[in-house]
């Protein structure tokens, strides 16, 4: 069972990562590979960086007990499976309080954080960009370990449930390193999961498929124009009945009107004439 979303979000969340971590070098990158402040910034360019956050929940079967009924993956990864580290400095997941080392740190790919439980619940992934000038991105995501619709009272499920959105985190007047960091994703080496499971259930996302959605879009859009068209023709041409038959009721009063003046003034001169 696999659901997905999409959204844009700002780089806007706080960060705690300091610009001092790391001294700056002569080519506009840190000790650790991260974009220095002292780079050039771009004016009037904006940039974006496509990512995927989601869970995969299996159910342990047999293995199962009433604390650890499903075995969980929360992740970050690129729509199709870039290496996301020459831009993300590290990945912070803050898991529900009940788990031993709630807060999870990743500054090498895969994201991923997998454990065992038995319910669901809100999570948090903080994204510290390598560019120390950029303020972190802030996402939540909820774990699903049951399909739509479902419970933890409803009959388990044998298929790996997927819970995934697709974002984009844009950067405006961004420094020219990043920038040019931000341009090579497509070129890097692919990241897998460590769990060939969780590989095989990330969904697929592709520009073509944004383009075919687009023209559905388009035509679903040109068809409820059209709709909306001909109803107000239809409405156009009721109203013009209408009126039309509203001048003829008013005419028809008019003249009924006129006519009883002239009836009661042809009455008032037969009356002047019998009494002179």
């Amino acid at each position: 069972s696999a659901a997905a979303s999409r959204s844009t979000t700002p780089a806007t969340a706080p960060d705690t990562q300091s610009s001092s971590e790391s001294g700056a070098l002569g080519n506009g990158l840190s000790k650790n590979g991260a974009a220095s402040d002292d780079a050039r910034r771009l004016v009037n360019t904006t940039a974006c960086l496509p990512f995927v956050y989601g869970s995969v929940a299996v159910y342990l079967g047999n293995k199962a007990d009433d604390y650890n009924t499903h075995k969980w993956t929360l992740y970050l990864r690129g729509p199709n499976n870039e290496d996301l580290s020459s831009c993300i400095a590290k990945v912070v997941f803050q898991l529900h309080p009940s788990f031993a080392q709630p807060v999870r740190e990743l500054s090498a790919p895969p994201f991923e954080v997998t454990e065992q439980g038995w319910g669901e619940f809100e999570a948090q992934i903080r994204i510290v960009w390598k560019d120390t000038s950029e303020k972190s991105t802030l996402v939540t995501h909820g774990i699903k370990l049951y399909p739509p619709g479902s419970t933890n009272q409803s009959p388990p499920t044998l298929e790996p449930v997927v819970a995934e959105a697709y974002d984009e985190a844009v950067f405006t007047d961004p420094n020219e390193v990043f920038y040019n960091q931000l341009q090579h994703l497509s070129i890097l080496p692919k990241v897998k999961s460590n769990d060939a499971q969780v590989q095989e259930c990330c969904l697929k996302y592709s520009d073509n498929d944004d383009f075919q959605k687009l023209v559905e879009a388009q035509r679903f859009l040109e068809k409820e124009l059209s709709s909306v068209k001909e109803r107000m023709a239809l409405v156009t041409q009721e109203t013009e009945q209408v009126e039309g038959a509203l001048r003829e009721v008013q005419e028809s009063k008019k003249a009924a009107t006129a006519a009883r003046k002239q009836k009661a003034a042809g009455n008032a001169a037969k009356k002047a004439k019998l009494n002179p």
